[in-house]
């Protein structure tokens, strides 16, 4: 019954990190950043039967997540959001490991509060939801202080020994573990300085064999192979010319005011890692910080449990402090979860103040709860809602990958976690520039290559021929860099095909300012040739069908137009809503969003075409559409006839199919 009453909140802060870290998870953040798939291709290689000690790729990583990530993949497939479990697995962990250990280090009650500050802080709640591998250095240190602080206080050798090796186990996780070994020593030494050191031997010698039985591979390897293990922090090192510009002290000194100031005044501003400038803590997590640290200073000098996490914390912020972007949430990992400790402390001053056992639950729960939806708010719509995250994940090459994927019925559809049974869909085929491809590791992460999928490389001095299975005229789509058009790969369009071209979402890359297409999609499907024509427009472009789609500020034409012949001039098209004599509203612009300019067309295409008009307020229903080409500069329009060959002057009325009226 004890045992109960002591777990029953604790399960309960479990189940509300889960679903902090679970809800919506393939979709917030959406996209996949292209260091999450690197995790994710490295882990297919897993799967295929690699198994490396570490991945030297991508500026070198450690391979616990990594393997993890080939465990919930090869579960449910090539999806972000698969890729992503592992994080939320390992945030989720964490949170019962941080009870814990600072239950062991302090008390149930402060053990209680830090698992329940870390479960709904922001940043951990984050870092629970994307496939970075640094996710798993709070869960593996939690875990070896637990064990440590248990062994101290055994003083039994099999103790030593666990804890030993599950701090072997962390230096498999992220980095900035490497900075721990300093910690670990200055707390050793305040031990034997305050005369409390007789409990460290011989369990230290008992630790230090475990955790280097657990070492020895990677250490094996880091030392055969030092630039690729060691590369990565010297590039971004505080140190290094390219990073302080000549402003080494400046630069340091700057940069401890801002690591300094990540937890109260402005936090990590890279929208991969956090909401751009929040704070590690909220408003009032920050008061309970100070408190905490105000208690750690008045008490530290007798409890050495206060002067441990004071070392751990100082310790870990270095490697951001000593970086470049400080404050950088992810090389300041280190600190998770014992900073979680720090406002614990706080609260649980102020319950001791309060007095009142009852109200002081009900204070501390107040502030949680209210911790609790900012954190929620600030992620769920700010964050989430926020361009700059989608630009930061690189959501444009998820909706790539997504629609090569339901364009052959293969692979993630763009919604769900799971790869679901899929419907593939034979005398298909998916041409992907290999700009495209190499440029995006989520495109050849979340696409299958082979079934049906063709990569197209641009140094090659011609399209490669027709691939093995392929047939003439089977329906087609082709992926292509925005810059260059159709060109040379147009010969991969069936004829006589009904042809839609548009488009990708906007993309922007960290150093750039202004957001552009992320590629172009021609999709192509062969067709009877229309038997109606609405309208001619010279000799050699008919008009075949119009639909609008009807919404309350806009109206979507979608025209269809069929090639006769090949075209040499590029014509512009001039969608109106008239009343009578009157312009309601207007689009004028080439073909397919000008992505498939008519001299582009060839004869028995149909070719789809769609126009936006905004509405005014004031505009009668009654209006009509009305359409027609021309040439730019000279502004020269297409003369229209009826089918039956009779005049209809320079633009068409044309009667369309209204869909979704309001």
């Amino acid at each position: 019954m004890r045992r109960a009453k002591e777990w029953a909140p604790v399960i309960g802060t479990i189940a509300l990190a889960a679903a902090l870290r679970l809800f919506a998870l393939g979709e917030i953040p959406p996209g996949l950043y292209h260091d999450e798939a690197f995790n994710g291709l490295d882990a297919l290689k897993v799967l295929a039967g690699q198994w490396p000690i570490y991945f030297a790729a991508n500026h070198g990583r450690e391979p616990l997540f990594i393997y993890l990530i080939a465990a919930t993949v090869g579960l449910l497939g090539r999806t972000p959001g698969a890729l992503r479990l592992a994080a939320a697995m390992c945030g989720t962990l964490t949170i019962p490991v941080t009870y814990l250990m600072v239950r062991v280090w302090f008390n149930r009650r402060v053990g209680l509060l830090s698992a329940v500050i870390l479960a709904i802080t922001l940043w951990h709640v984050h870092l629970s939801r994307v496939g970075f591998r640094a996710v798993t250095l709070p869960l593996t240190t939690a875990l070896a202080l637990w064990l440590g602080a248990r062994a101290y206080r055994s003083r039994r050798r099999q103790d030593w020994l666990l804890a030993g090796l599950s701090y072997g186990l962390c230096f498999y996780s992220y980095l900035s573990i490497r900075l721990t070994p300093i910690a670990l020593a200055i707390f050793a030494l305040y031990l034997l300085c305050t005369g409390r050191g007789g409990r460290l031997w011989p369990g230290a010698v008992w630790f230090a064999g475990g955790a280097l039985a657990t070492l020895a591979p990677l250490a094996v390897y880091a030392l055969g192979h030092w630039d690729a293990v060691i590369g990565r922090p010297g590039q971004v090192s505080a140190f290094n010319p390219l990073v302080n510009g000549g402003d080494l002290w400046g630069t340091l000194g700057r940069q401890l005011l801002d690591t300094l100031g990540m937890f109260f005044v402005q936090g990590d501003t890279i929208p991969r890692h956090n909401l751009p400038g929040r704070p590690a803590f909220d408003p009032l997590m920050g008061i309970a910080m100070v408190l905490g640290l105000g208690r750690v200073a008045l008490n530290a000098r007798w409890k050495a449990s206060y002067v441990f996490a004071l070392v751990w914390v100082g310790l870990m912020l270095v490697p951001t402090w000593l970086s470049e972007d400080a404050p950088h949430f992810l090389r300041a990992v280190g600190v998770l979860p014992v900073i979680a400790i720090f406002p614990a402390l706080g609260l649980d001053a102020a319950m001791t103040g309060i007095g009142e056992r009852r109200w002081a639950v009900v204070a501390v729960c107040t502030v949680l709860a209210i911790s609790l939806g900012l954190t929620a708010w600030d992620y769920f719509v700010r964050y989430a809602g926020d361009l700059r995250t989608g630009y930061a994940f690189e959501s444009a090459a998820g909706e790539l990958a997504a629609e090569a994927n339901r364009f052959t019925g293969i692979g993630w559809d763009g919604s769900g976690l799971t790869v679901q049974g899929g419907n593939p869909r034979s005398g298909r085929r998916v041409y992907i520039d290999d700009r495209l491809w190499n440029e995006w590791e989520a495109v050849p992460f979340l696409v299958p290559e082979g079934a049906g999928v063709t990569i197209l490389s641009v140094a090659a001095s011609s399209p490669p021929p027709p691939v093995e299975g392929q047939k003439a005229g089977e329906t087609t789509l082709i992926l292509l860099w925005p810059y260059e058009g159709l060109g040379r790969y147009q010969e991969f369009l069936p004829s006589n095909a009904r042809i839609e071209a548009h488009g990708g979402p906007l993309t922007r890359g960290d150093l750039e300012e202004t957001p552009y297409e992320a590629y172009i999609a021609f999709a192509a499907t062969p067709v009877v040739k229309p038997t109606e024509h609405l309208a001619y427009f010279g000799d050699r472009i008919a008009l075949t069908g119009c639909t609008v789609d009807v919404g309350k500020q806009t109206w979507q034409v979608q025209l269809e137009w069929e090639a006769l012949l090949p075209i040499e001039e590029n014509y512009t098209v001039f969608v109106h809503l008239r009343d009578g004599e009157r312009v309601i509203a207007q689009h004028d612009g080439e073909p397919a969003t000008g992505h498939y300019p008519t001299s582009l067309w060839r004869g028995g295409d149909v070719v789809v075409d769609t126009h936006v008009l905004g509405l005014p307020e004031d505009w009668d229903d009654e209006a009509q559409i009305v359409v027609g080409l021309y040439t730019w500069p000279a502004l020269e329009k297409l003369e229209a006839t009826t089918p039956n060959g009779e005049s209809l002057g320079d633009d068409v009325g044309v009667s369309c199919q209204m869909d979704n009226e309001q």
